[in-house]
């Protein structure tokens, strides 16, 4: 619930541990009366972010003493929105975390209809977009550091050309509803390149007519086609999925999606998600509705490209569908933490591959399932614990499963079923259909399977095998089984370029240098001016250096 606002007082309450924790906020310069002032909150310990604890933020309103916000921060991230409608200073207050920000009431600049130029809106102004706005082929849109943009109900931004959004951490920019009444569109990126860094939504994928794919929603962000970029962006609260693709090309890069019908849904798409947070899919209000509210769905193959669509260093974090839905990609999962899903945590179907490495699957009907079709799922060095079934073949559906699951190395435990295989179209287990090898089973069927021991794991606080603990040394590769590394690292945080840019190059997949310029300025079209293929683009600033994947599709 949204409360007006002018000041808070904050308590933290660690409710699953006392560790210490550094709570930091990425949140607007300023506030506008009446609208949603978006706020990030991440809660790092040793310097990373804690995914191995949970806080609450307890907003107390002071104008309205009975009433509360609390801010959920699950595996270290959580994101809420609050409206102010009184003037002057918007404070938040609490144990390591002081908010201070000014009103603004400066005159917007409104926005409708084709950008056929190049335009910068400068640091700190704020737009409204009233009707449609499209940023034709060949024009360019720069938003600086700092700015508003709001949108009227179901209006919707389409890039044809070049976007560069660029916030920074200590002053992001803002994209949210022109009231609290409604949700706007999105942002369709059709062709060209849509860059986003230090970004917040709110409240978008409200346009009906934009629906599509397996929720039947809009994305807020979507590319049909161009290459949409994310890097520490926050998208909650929408109406629609946070983002999606058909046909088209996604990074996500230390993030977060919360509250919204779907994480995302990617159709025919290449999708690169790294260090990234995708809760409370739709919502964490506690009652169960099947709707397809996936944390991520992939369905189909890229056309443009063979590599698969990867998950690296994420955390899926309570949903009412599956946290990653897989239906015929070729995917990815490495370094990743799935959590209490009503569903599974991995659902495969259809037709070709996923691969997990790495990955803890908890609390969830199935930790990781090969259902329908023929899918081909591989599982290595993961973690199944506290779910219905932790390792299943066969779904709900009578469909028929021939596909297979090939799990090395991993640690099946304390699920109330640890394997369970059982096609509903044979009423029978299919043969053969899960080759479980060098692995902590527990289940009477797959104990004698080949390197497989018995016994219960001793695991430290970064479920980590303990000295002494059964499987240790005895994976296929020498290392333990079950993790083998700690998921508390993920991606590490880029530096803050508040550096200027010094120098471009662009260089092939195969690392051959096509592109350089020693330049205080990237017109990101120059990209466009390539073969088709996938480019690494890199920028220097300074002595840091920020690289991104690109495709060029024609």
């Amino acid at each position: 619930m949204k409360r007006a606002v002018s000041f808070f007082c904050f308590a933290i309450f660690i409710f699953s541990s006392s560790v210490a924790q550094d709570i930091h906020a990425i949140h607007p310069s300023f506030h506008l009366l009446g609208k949603t002032f978006p706020i990030a909150i991440e809660a790092k310990s040793d310097g990373n972010l804690d995914r191995f604890h949970s806080s609450e933020i307890n907003a107390t309103v002071s104008q309205v003493p009975s009433s509360t916000e609390i801010i959920k921060v699950k595996k270290g991230r959580g994101l809420v929105g609050v409206v102010s409608n009184q003037p002057g200073n918007l404070q938040l207050t609490a144990p390591q975390l002081n908010i201070v920000v000014p009103e603004n009431t400066d005159l917007p600049v409104y926005h409708s209809g084709t950008l056929t130029g190049a335009e910068v809106w400068p640091s700190g102004s704020i737009h409204i977009i009233s009707l449609n706005y499209e940023i034709a082929s060949g024009a360019s849109l720069s938003i600086e550091e700092g700015c508003w943009v709001l949108l009227d109900s179901a209006v919707n931004i389409t890039a044809n050309g070049s976007v560069n959004a660029l916030g920074t951490k200590d002053n992001p920019i803002a994209f949210g509803s022109n009231s609290t009444s409604f949700n706007w569109g999105g942002v369709a990126v059709d062709q060209g390149i849509a860059t986003f860094e230090y970004c917040l939504f709110t409240h978008g994928g409200g346009d009906n007519s934009q629906a599509f794919g397996h929720s039947g929603s809009q994305a807020t962000l979507k590319s049909n086609g161009g290459v949409l970029e994310l890097t520490r962006s926050f998208i909650f609260d929408c109406a629609g999925k946070g983002i999606g693709a058909q046909n088209g090309f996604v990074t996500f890069t230390n993030g977060a999606i919360s509250r919204c019908d779907m994480g995302g849904e990617f159709l025919g798409s290449s999708v690169q998600v790294s260090g990234s947070h995708i809760l409370d899919i739709p919502n964490d209000d506690g009652l169960f509705l099947d709707d397809d509210n996936d944390g991520f769905y992939f369905g189909g193959t890229s056309s443009q490209t063979s590599n698969p669509s990867v998950l690296d260093s994420c955390v899926f974090m309570f949903g009412k569908d599956d946290a990653i839905d897989h239906n015929g990609a070729i995917l990815e999962v490495r370094n990743s933490w799935v959590e209490g899903f009503e569903n599974e945590g991995i659902a495969a179907s259809n037709e070709n591959s996923v691969f997990i490495y790495n990955s803890m699957f908890k609390n969830c009907e199935q930790g990781i399932e090969a259902g329908y079709g023929s899918p081909q799922v591989t599982v290595d060095h993961c973690l199944m614990l506290e779910n219905e079934n932790g390792l299943r073949f066969g779904d709900w559906y009578d469909w028929g499963c021939t596909g297979s699951i090939t799990c090395t190395n991993s640690i099946i435990s304390n699920n109330d079923d640890n394997v369970y295989n059982y096609d509903l179209l044979t009423e029978a287990p299919v043969i053969d259909a899960i080759n479980l090898t060098y692995s902590i089973t527990n289940d009477f069927e797959y104990d004698n399977g080949f390197g497989c021991i018995t016994g219960t794991p001793n695991f430290s606080a970064h479920y980590l095998l303990e000295n002494g603990s059964p499987g240790i040394g005895i994976a296929n590769d020498g290392s333990n089984m079950g993790l083998v590394s700690s998921l508390s690292t993920g991606v590490k945080e880029p530096p803050s370029f508040n550096h200027p840019l010094t120098a471009v190059s662009i260089y092939g997949i195969d690392g051959r240098l096509v592109y350089h310029q020693v330049t205080a300025i990237y017109d990101p079209t120059t990209i466009l001016q390539l073969n088709a293929g996938i480019y690494i683009v890199e920028k220097t600033y300074g002595v840091y250096k920020s690289n991104n994947k690109q495709v060029v599709v024609r």
